[in-house]
């Protein structure tokens, strides 16, 4: 795989997960606004928030948490640029699932119970979710990779 055509993948799998959010958000909003479909459990708005923000914080915080362990793994690996390439897009793609599942749950509380606080919380973690996006500088500098390194890749 070429420089260029390794990241822009990656780049690419992350568009890809933050445009799925998204869709899904907003066809389960039009759904909900229109009111195409009544709520069907409107009763379990107080639990579904309390569920939805300590999923959200744990979430977070253990993707930030694992991340930051496996960079450090891959920092101090012995190997190539592709190998150590493959190990952040594991460790990339590991960040994005724990984000996006608070995500989606706040998606379906929002369909569940039509109570707009879900989508309150869910742009708040798009908006985490769209900053992890990957770059080129930002995979060197996390990687601490000279820019002949990346040529490799």
């Amino acid at each position: 795989m070429q420089k260029q055509s390794a990241v822009t993948a990656l780049n690419i799998i992350h568009k890809a997960l933050l445009m799925g959010q998204i869709v899904f958000a907003t066809v389960c909003a039009y759904l909900i606004y229109s009111k195409t479909v009544e709520p069907p459990a409107p009763e379990l708005e107080k639990i579904l928030q309390v569920i939805a923000l300590v999923i959200t914080f744990t979430c977070i915080y253990a993707s930030f948490a694992i991340f930051k362990k496996k960079l450090m793994q891959i920092r101090e690996m012995q190997a190539g640029v592709k190998e150590k390439f493959e190990q952040y897009r594991a460790a990339s793609i590991l960040q994005w699932a724990l984000i996006e599942g608070p995500a989606i749950f706040s998606i379906i509380g929002f369909f569940l119970t039509g109570n707009y606080a879900f989508l309150a919380l869910l742009l708040a973690i798009i908006f985490l979710f769209a900053m992890t996006s990957p770059s080129k500088l930002k995979i060197q500098l996390q990687l601490q990779l000279s820019e002949a390194d990346l040529e490799e890749l």
